[in-house]
């Protein structure tokens, strides 16, 4: 399977479908490799795999599939996932101004793409069963020891109200400073 088509299948099981292609917008018709949109948000997803074709094209194709959406009035989100080499750094500035860009590294392992894709994706809270016992000493297990002991004196403090925690963080803060400063 290549990393195009299992980005695809992460996403499907995030429950995104298949969106039509070539996508129309008005007398004018758009393809990419893969454009997946859902049914629970205004998303649409666009893939490219930059390892074939020209990237030039690409950007062509994308700012004008932008300047459609803008024109019809769209209230979509456009979000474009490249999967292969990466591209030049202000072509992406460039795709940037029309959406939101996700780049993909060439042969990533399933563990990496679905951690790049997670913004796209559902999140996935524990059940109230997988927290067992006191809720802020199993978050602070899943947390790295340094955060953990930081989260810890935030817990701590959360009793105090919203009081307790501004005095905290102004605290940390002040300490920094005179850190910095001396």
């Amino acid at each position: 399977m290549t990393p195009l088509e299992q980005a695809v299948a992460i996403l499907k099981k995030g429950k995104y479908r298949d969106a039509q292609q070539p996508f129309g917008i008005g007398s004018t018709s758009y393809s990419f490799d893969a454009v997946l949109t859902t049914d629970k948000s205004l998303d649409l997803v666009i893939l490219q795999d930059t390892t074939v074709g020209s990237a030039d094209r690409m950007r062509r194709e994308l700012l004008a599939f932008g300047r459609s959406l803008d024109v019809i009035g769209s209230r979509r989100t456009l979000t474009l996932v490249l999967i292969g080499q990466r591209l030049d750094p202000e072509l992406l500035d460039g795709l940037s101004q029309v959406c939101r860009v996700l780049s993909v590294g060439p042969s990533p392992t399933d563990k990496q793409l679905r951690e790049w894709l997670a913004v796209l994706l559902p999140l996935e809270l524990p059940t109230a069963t997988d927290l067992r016992g006191d809720w802020s000493s199993e978050v602070c297990s899943r947390l790295s020891p340094d955060v953990a002991r930081v989260a810890t004196v935030y817990f701590n403090v959360t009793e105090q109200g919203e009081s307790g925690v501004s005095l905290e963080l102004r605290r940390r803060i002040d300490r920094a400073l005179a850190g910095a400063l001396s």
